[in-house]
């Protein structure tokens, strides 16, 4: 048999039979797209075949493929380890190094404009926000009123948001 005398007949069998085929791996399979690729694999493994012409009943011998591929992809299903969420998230990093990139640009594009801050709007700001002190804890901390206060944190938050990004 030439070489396309054979790629002719695998042709015409898969025209033939394909509707047969997908139907019996489909009623065998969880899902049409697992049936469509060992289908696919039928195929792959009847372009190996050296003499088609020895086949008496190829839609018998496609099936018995396909029960042959379909036994092979269980038995190996079985040997694979169920996956869990908890698995997965052992296999994930929490160190995203682009995560580290990006917190320290923002860090050092803050720590710039902090600095930029004359010294008490910049004391009034850091006390809130790192200590967590109230207006009027402030106020006895710099020496000033809480309406003092209440301005420079005013002028902080207006600065910043006037030079930083709208993302950070």
């Amino acid at each position: 048999m030439t070489s396309s005398e054979w790629s002719r007949q695998i042709a015409a069998w898969a025209d033939e039979w394909h509707g047969d085929l997908i139907k019996f791996l489909a009623r065998r399979m969880a899902t049409p797209a697992d049936a469509q690729d060992l289908a696919q694999e039928v195929y792959l493994r009847l372009a190996r075949v050296d003499r088609l012409d020895l086949v008496r009943r190829p839609r018998s011998y496609l099936l018995r493929i396909a029960a042959n591929l379909l036994h092979e992809w269980r038995f190996k299903a079985r040997q694979v380890r169920p996956h869990h969420s908890e698995e997965v998230d052992k296999l994930t990093s929490s160190d995203d190094p682009e995560r580290h990139v990006l917190a320290s640009m923002r860090s050092q594009r803050i720590g710039v404009e902090l600095a930029r801050l004359p010294a008490p709007v910049r004391a009034a700001l850091v006390l809130q926000i790192r200590d967590g002190l109230s207006y009027e804890e402030i106020a006895k901390e710099m020496a000033v009123t809480p309406r003092m206060v209440k301005r420079y944190l005013l002028t902080a938050y207006a600065t910043l948001r006037a030079t930083l990004p709208q993302d950070m």
